[in-house]
C-alpha cells in the first residue's frame, strides 16, 4: 500500500465470541443476512482501481478497504482474518470489519440467510500470503505524513484494535478490573473536554489528558539500567563547588531530547534497531533534612534538575555539570529515564527492578566528614522553605535552553 494511504475507519470491532443463536429471530434479522451476502457478492466485482465515492467502504482482495479522495486505500486485516460483511444483531444493518473466515460463517448461520438467497457466497477463505513485514526497527521515525486533504483523520488500522478484556475472567481476590475497548480508548480524552483539556504537548501543570499511545515496547533483555558513578551514595563533597554528576547507563540510546516546552508526551515510546528504547534521562537532586529523615519530600522543591541530551560515551556514561555546586546540607539525587518527548520509559513486565538511581550525599565547607553527635542527625540541607521560595519563583512559564526539561 502506498505511504500516503492514510484513511479514516469508522468500523464496528467484532467480538472474538460467536453471536448467540436467536430462540425467536428478530424480524430484520434473515435480511440483514441477505444484504450482507449480498455486498459481499457486489464487493466481489471491485478492484483498487474501482471508481468510489468518498467515505465508502468495502472490502476488496480480503482487505479493507476505504475512499479517499476517490480512490480506494486498501488496509490488510490481521494475520489469520479476512475482510468481511457482517449483519448487525440488535438492528436493521451490517458492518464491515476484519473477522475471521469462521465467525463470518456463524454469524449468516445465524441469520438463517443462504448463499443462494442473495445469489452469493460467502467470501473466498483466506489465502496463503504472508502477512505485511512488521515495522522497522526504529518504529515510525520515518512515518509518511498525513496524505493531502486529510488532515486530521484518525489512521485507526483494524488490525492493530486490541482485543483485552478486564482480566477478571474468572476474578481475582485482590485485583481491580481494568476498563476495556472497542477502539483502543481512542475517544477517552473527549469525555471530559473541555474541562479536562489535551495534554497537546504542553506541560499543563493543572492536568490534561493525553491521548497518545504508548508505543513500542523493549524486550525484558532490553530494560534500561542506571547507577550514578559520582558522586557514590553517602559520599560527602565540598559544599558550593562546582562538581560533575557522572552516570552510567545501559540499554537505553540516549539523546533523543525533544522540545518538552512543545512536544511534552508528544510521541510513542520508539526503539533503535538493537530494540532499545530511544530517550534520554533526567538527574534531580532534592533537598532533605537528614541521612535518616523518613519525611516526605514535596515533588514541587528541587536543588537541580538536568535533562541530559547527551548520547553515552564509550563507557556508557553521560555527565552532568553542577556549576556553583551545592550549599551545605544533605541531598537525595535522582534519575529519571525517558523516551524522546520524556514520558517515563516503558518496559514490558511489571515485576523488574528499578530503571532509575537514587542516591544520598552531603555537601560540607570544603567536603569535611560531617562528625556529628551520638544520636544526632547529618547536617541539615539548606531551609526547605528558601528552595520552596525558590522553586515557586521560577514555575511561571518561560523559554528554556536546550538540556532543560
Amino acid at each position: 500500500m502506498h505511504s500516503s494511504a492514510l484513511i479514516t475507519l469508522a468500523l464496528a470491532v467484532v467480538a472474538s465470541a460467536r453471536p448467540a443463536r436467536f430462540g425467536r429471530r428478530a424480524e430484520f434479522t434473515l435480511q440483514n443476512g441477505k444484504d450482507a451476502l449480498a455486498k459481499t457478492e457486489d464487493f466481489k466485482k471491485l478492484t483498487p482501481d474501482s471508481a468510489c465515492t468518498a467515505g465508502t467502504d468495502a472490502c476488496i482482495n480480503q482487505q479493507f478497504a476505504q475512499c479517499v479522495n476517490g480512490k480506494f486505500v486498501l488496509q490488510p486485516c490481521a494475520p489469520g482474518t479476512i475482510c468481511a460483511v457482517l449483519p448487525l444483531v440488535n438492528s436493521p444493518g451490517t458492518s464491515i470489519t476484519c473477522t475471521t473466515q469462521a465467525d463470518f460463517d456463524a454469524r449468516i448461520a445465524d441469520t438463517g440467510a443462504k448463499a443462494g438467497d442473495a445469489g452469493a457466497a460467502a467470501p473466498p477463505p483466506a489465502n496463503n500470503t504472508p502477512p505485511p513485514p512488521p515495522p522497522p526497527a526504529d518504529n515510525g521515525n520515518n512515518a509518511p505524513p498525513p496524505a493531502a486533504g486529510n488532515a486530521g483523520a484518525v489512521n485507526l488500522n483494524p488490525a492493530v484494535i486490541q482485543k483485552t478484556n478486564n482480566g477478571q475472567d474468572p476474578p481475582v481476590d485482590g485485583q481491580s478490573p481494568a476498563a476495556t475497548s472497542t477502539d483502543n480508548f481512542a475517544n477517552q480524552c473527549g469525555e471530559t473536554l473541555p474541562q479536562i483539556p489535551l495534554t497537546n504537548g504542553l506541560q499543563v501543570t493543572t492536568g490534561s489528558c493525553n491521548p497518545i499511545p504508548i508505543g513500542y515496547i523493549p524486550s525484558v533483555e532490553n530494560m534500561p539500567s542506571s547507577k550514578f558513578q559520582s558522586p557514590k551514595n553517602l559520599d560527602t563533597i565540598a559544599s558550593n563547588v562546582t562538581f560533575d554528576v557522572v552516570l552510567a547507563t545501559k540499554n537505553i540510546q540516549l539523546g533523543t531530547f525533544t522540545n518538552a516546552q512543545k512536544t511534552y508526551f508528544a510521541n510513542p515510546q520508539k526503539l533503535n534497531g538493537q530494540g532499545q528504547i530511544i530517550g534520554h534521562t533526567h538527574i534531580v537532586m532534592e533537598p532533605i533534612e537528614s541521612l535518616t529523615s523518613t519525611k516526605l519530600t514535596d515533588p514541587k522543591v528541587f536543588f537541580f534538575f538536568k535533562g541530559v541530551n547527551d548520547a553515552q560515551d564509550g563507557q556508557g556514561n553521560v555527565k552532568a555539570t553542577v556549576t556553583g555546586g551545592a550549599p551545605p546540607g544533605v541531598y537525595r539525587m535522582c534519575t529519571i529515564v525517558s523516551s524522546a518527548t520524556h514520558q517515563p520509559a516503558i518496559v514490558p513486565v511489571a515485576q523488574h527492578g528499578s530503571l532509575d538511581d537514587c542516591i544520598y550525599f552531603t555537601a560540607t565547607p570544603g567536603g569535611a566528614a560531617a562528625a556529628p553527635a551520638a544520636g544526632a542527625a547529618a547536617p541539615a540541607a539548606a531551609a526547605p522553605a528558601a528552595f520552596a521560595a525558590k522553586a515557586k519563583a521560577s514555575s511561571k512559564p518561560k523559554p528554556k535552553k536546550a538540556g532543560k526539561a
